[in-house]
């Protein structure tokens, strides 16, 4: 870690121990008839694995340089996340720039030359009401406290857009005006409560019932009126044009309520040509959790935006949203992306705080495929971070019964299901049977390996793909290491697969995931262009070269 990530604390970076006696922890716990004996026979003093299943996910600031992204990958991060507020197309493109060459340049020199997978996501944010600046009556400040019990004017005056005090609070929208006697607002996340007294001329006069410190430019949340809009801005269409022509991978469509909007984004971005990027629906509000149901067919995938969703829900009953999004992904198959303000403790010491800890790995053990950490956009320890969210997923990792919830969610595919998707449930399920070290999937579309992924087997699944599309795709998967494979295509099919598969298993070598002796399942086509991967064999990892 260089001197630009060190800690503001004198304390040093620790990362949780993890004690490596045996990596048969739940080898015991994983055949048990029922939940509770699972549960009773796990292990503190050893884990099942040394490899991250779980997708960590950074948020990155316009500035982000190539060197970061570099530890990022290092570190083991496979996506990012950013936004292109307030930026011009050139300066969008120098950040991406970075970010691409940051990636190319640790694929060069530290990988073996194998292109690593960072997934590029465009966050397009939406419309959202915010507080106006803090005005700052000596250099040093940027907070102000509004004490509990004081009492404070809520205006939608442009005059103090750049003058929010303890005494006058701007929000940038009229809506202030619709409220009642004993009406809500909550500012910052819920961190401040107010409670309307009477509402007169352009402000409401509120009391507040919980206090806390204030920055400049916070989210607020008036009880009954869902954050954002019900369509597509004209910015958020610029940003989607921004980012097909940049190529991003994932847009993270904001404020979805229905499948309707969602259809509506698709067609847009789609005559924009931006068929291949894959659309995310955020479910940021109460109604597309109402309406999540009709929504998920729609989409590609699903970021949960817990923060946005308690100001509706109420804090108490979040967990119970997360449960309830995840499972449904879970079972129709379509992965997830969890932002919950992961580890903000971090954001200046070392060590996060137990509640923080019990989030992440809830959330992991809840069925998230990718944890965001929001907290790299403002940590000094931004390593630290990925490294320290990375050994707590491995946690929660630990405690998962993967032989039931395959069960559960085998039994979720009624017949008839398609050939690829059949073939790819009984792969994950020999998996089990004869514990792979690994299942390797030689795959076009990513089709097989996604599926393979959907299951939860307890090994990796290494995807080896021709196209850096399909692979950074891939990555959102828990799992999945999507590797892309750039030799030469051999004409003999039987030779590429041979090929490939060599290189899947150098690349487990060397990296810890396969060991002399393992035994790992292969998934191919029989043929050349044959639609999915439709043959599945066992393999010893040898010293040498793989044997049959």
């Amino acid at each position: 870690m260089d001197s630009t990530n060190k800690s503001y604390t004198e304390n040093p970076c620790i990362v949780p121990q993890e004690y490596c006696y045996s990596n048969e922890m739940k080898k015991k716990a994983s055949f048990k008839d029922n939940y509770l004996d699972h549960l009773s026979n796990l292990k503190i003093g050893s884990n099942p694995s040394q490899n991250t299943l779980t997708t960590i996910a950074c948020g990155v600031q316009p500035n982000v340089t190539k060197s970061l992204i570099e530890e990022y990958c290092q570190s083991g991060a496979s996506m990012v996340i950013f936004d292109f507020n307030g930026l011009s197309f050139e300066q969008s493109r120098k950040m991406l720039l970075e970010i691409r060459q940051g990636v190319f340049n640790y694929s060069h020199k530290k990988n073996n030359q194998v292109p690593y997978s960072m997934t590029l996501v465009l966050d397009l944010g939406g419309s959202c009401i915010t507080t106006g600046r803090i005005f700052h009556t000596t250099p040093t400040q940027h907070l102000i406290e509004l004490s509990t019990n004081a009492h404070v004017y809520v205006t939608n005056n442009v005059e103090y857009k750049f003058k929010c005090t303890v005494d006058r609070i701007y929000v940038n929208s009229d809506m202030i005006l619709r409220l009642k006697t004993n009406d809500r607002i909550y500012l910052d996340y819920g961190k401040i409560e107010l409670a309307v007294i009477r509402v007169e001329n352009n402000e409401a006069y509120c009391v507040v019932k919980r206090g806390e410190c204030l920055g400049s430019e916070k989210k607020v949340h008036m009880q009954g009126i869902p954050i954002g809009s019900t369509a597509l801005s004209k910015l958020d269409e610029e940003k989607i044009r921004t980012g097909i022509l940049l190529k991003v991978d994932v847009i993270l469509v904001p404020g979805v309520r229905n499948s309707l909007f969602f259809d509506h984004v698709r067609k847009f971005v789609g005559t924009e040509r931006g068929g291949d990027i894959s659309l995310y629906a955020k479910i940021d509000n109460s109604v597309g959790l109402e309406n999540i149901d009709d929504i998920l067919p729609c989409v590609d995938g699903v970021f949960l935006n817990r923060p946005n969703l308690s100001m509706e829900v109420g804090h108490d009953k979040i967990f119970l949203v997360q449960k309830i999004i995840l499972s449904k992904c879970n079972i129709v198959g379509k992965p997830t992306i969890t932002y919950g303000e992961y580890l903000n403790s971090m954001e200046i010491g070392t060590i996060p705080s137990s509640a923080e800890v019990n989030d992440l790995i809830n959330t992991v053990m809840d069925g998230t495929d990718c944890i965001y950490l929001d907290i790299t956009m403002r940590s000094a320890n931004k390593l630290h971070c990925i490294q320290y969210a990375s050994s707590l997923c491995r946690q929660g990792e630990a405690t998962i019964w993967e032989n039931q919830l395959f069960n559960e969610l085998n039994k979720k595919s009624k017949p008839k299901i398609n050939p690829a998707h059949a073939v790819s449930i009984g792969c994950v399920e020999v998996s089990f049977k004869c514990n792979a070290a690994a299942i390797i999937v030689i795959t076009t579309s990513g089709l097989s390996a996604g599926v393979v992924a959907r299951y939860r087997p307890k090994c990796p699944v290494l995807a080896i793909v021709r196209h850096g599309k399909s692979a950074r795709k891939l990555s959102v998967w828990r799992n999945v290491i999507a590797l892309q494979y750039i030799d030469p295509i051999e004409k003999n099919w039987s030779k590429e697969i041979e090929n490939r598969t060599r290189f899947a298993i150098d690349f487990g070598k060397r990296n810890n995931i396969l060991h002399h002796g393992d035994l790992v399942l292969h998934m191919s086509c029989s043929k050349q262009n044959a639609g999915f991967a439709n043959t599945m064999k066992l393999l010893y990892v040898s010293a040498g070269d793989f044997n049959a």
